[in-house]
């Protein structure tokens, strides 16, 4: 009894420790979000890129903003208040796998899961988006208004994966998912099928280590899954590395092939890739697509 309860303010510890660390991270990567996107034409914290569309045949010719279509080499028509107001859900694996961290890098995939959440939290929240994160038991809490709403209880563990229920979601949003994916696609096959019907676009994002993208063993090894808590020997001397390679890009096209049905797109991070370019390139999608 006793190892539990030092195990578990170990683990409370820890987290109370990770939500100043996230927060303050999530800043400088939101100012760098702004320049970036600044840098390339894409409007930041002073021009609302999403005040505009595509003007369409039907549409008042009026409302075009001929300054704005020079610049961009489009014709843009202005956007109303309730057209530009979009409800984004944002999703974040909690299971014990998102806790792996190789020696090369510094945070684990649950951090920089944790971390992307947060900043395009911020960055929608400024462009006067609806923005509902999902906390640890999987509801949606509405985080655009006060980040703060943002708090501890939303870092707790889960031993394995989980997806929010369909009904949590609204017709014609837009979700952002983040999680490694490994392990049985068909639940999140099913889900995006179900959120092609309530036309709800988004993004598949598969966070992993850099050991989990270049699978390499010096020599036999002793591995731990951190789901099951098996243990694994992997003899060097079998073709393993290969065999994992191909398992993996397998996942990757399953992926890829699950959000192209469903009108979502599909990007991986690893935890060594540089979060800012990741981000402005992700912000600038998000921009379009939307």
């Amino acid at each position: 009894m006793m190892g539990y309860l030092q195990s578990l303010f170990s683990s409370s510890e820890k987290i109370a420790n990770l939500l100043p660390s996230l927060l303050s991270h999530s800043s400088i990567l939101l100012k760098n979000i702004y320049i970036g996107l600044h840098s390339t034409r894409f409007a930041g914290k002073g021009e609302n890129f999403w005040q505009f569309k595509e003007y369409t045949q039907g549409e008042s010719v009026l409302n075009i903003d001929w300054r704005k279509s020079a610049s961009s080499q489009k014709i843009l028509v202005k956007q109303n208040e309730k057209e530009l107001s979009k409800t984004i859900y944002l999703y974040f694996d909690r299971s014990n796998s998102m806790n792996y961290k190789s020696k090369s890098v510094n945070y684990n995939k649950f951090f920089f899961s944790a971390l992307l959440t947060i900043t395009l939290c911020k960055l929608f929240s400024g462009n006067k988006e609806k923005v509902f994160i999902f906390n640890s038991e999987n509801k949606p809490i509405n985080c655009s208004t006060n980040i703060n709403n943002f708090n501890k209880s939303f870092l707790l563990n889960k031993k394995q994966h989980s997806f929010p229920k369909i009904n949590h979601f609204k017709d014609k949003s837009l979700c952002i998912f983040f999680s490694d994916f490994l392990f049985d696609s068909a639940e999140l096959k099913s889900l995006l099928a179900k959120f092609k019907k309530k036309e709800i676009q988004g993004y598949i994002i598969q966070v992993l280590d850099p050991m989990e993208v270049n699978f390499k063993l010096s020599s036999t090894s002793l591995l731990n899954d951190l789901e099951t808590n098996e243990n694994i020997i992997f003899d060097k001397d079998k073709d393993i590395e290969s065999e994992y390679s191909k398992k993996l890009k397998e996942l990757e096209n399953n992926l890829k092939n699950i959000a192209s049905y469903s009108n979502w797109k599909y990007y991986r991070f690893s935890t060594d890739d540089d979060v800012s370019k990741f981000l402005i390139s992700l912000s600038k999608s998000i921009l379009i697509d939307k």
